[in-house]
């Protein structure tokens, strides 16, 4: 494999996360798409019939219920954090499609130009491997209060593939930077 090709890989790789979270810029409650029908695939399982699935109808009743639940003099710091959450999936989703957009510009651009993408890259999935670790058990860089089942097998996986992209824009990096 040449400079050339591992660098263009590890700048696909940067592709995942923006291909699978991109429609959640104008509607973050199309996340339950990855919930009802990739999510499963790590069970191991498939995915389960419509009647098992999340409607946007069943997020609703869930956020309303978390609101809910919080006592009333803290309903308005209640509404203000699902905004919160629901505001940080969107800004995620667009930091993932900028992410995209370079990787785009960066593959017409010589080896030698892309370093700094490759270094951005490089942090972006070093740090992804290892939030991804810590679902899958390993007990650094913080503690997720809700891992499912099927969130701490997606951490398995996932903290193999942000490997494989440190490691490919690792090189890349090297390479441009020679």
């Amino acid at each position: 494999m040449t400079e050339n090709s591992i660098s263009i890989l590890a700048l696909a790789l940067g592709f995942a996360p923006g291909i699978l979270h991109s429609v959640e810029v104008a509607y973050p409650l199309l996340v339950r798409w990855l919930v009802n029908y990739l999510l499963p695939l790590f069970g191991p399982g498939l995915p389960k019939g419509s009647s098992q699935n999340l409607t946007a109808k069943d997020q609703i009743a869930m956020l309303d219920a978390a609101i809910s639940a919080a006592p009333k003099a803290k309903r308005t710091a209640a509404e203000d954090y699902i905004f919160v959450m629901l505001f940080e999936e969107r800004q995620g989703s667009l930091a993932f499609l900028s992410v995209i957009a370079g990787a785009v510009y960066a593959m017409q651009l010589p080896l030698d130009d892309r370093a700094v993408l490759h270094l951005l890259l490089l942090v972006m999935s070093v740090m992804f491997m290892l939030v991804n670790a810590n679902h899958a058990g390993i007990p650094f860089l913080g503690k997720h209060p809700k891992v499912s089942r099927n969130g701490r097998n997606v951490g398995i996986v996932l903290s193999v593939f942000w490997l494989a992209a440190s490691v490919l824009n690792y090189l890349a990096f090297t390479y441009a930077s020679i």
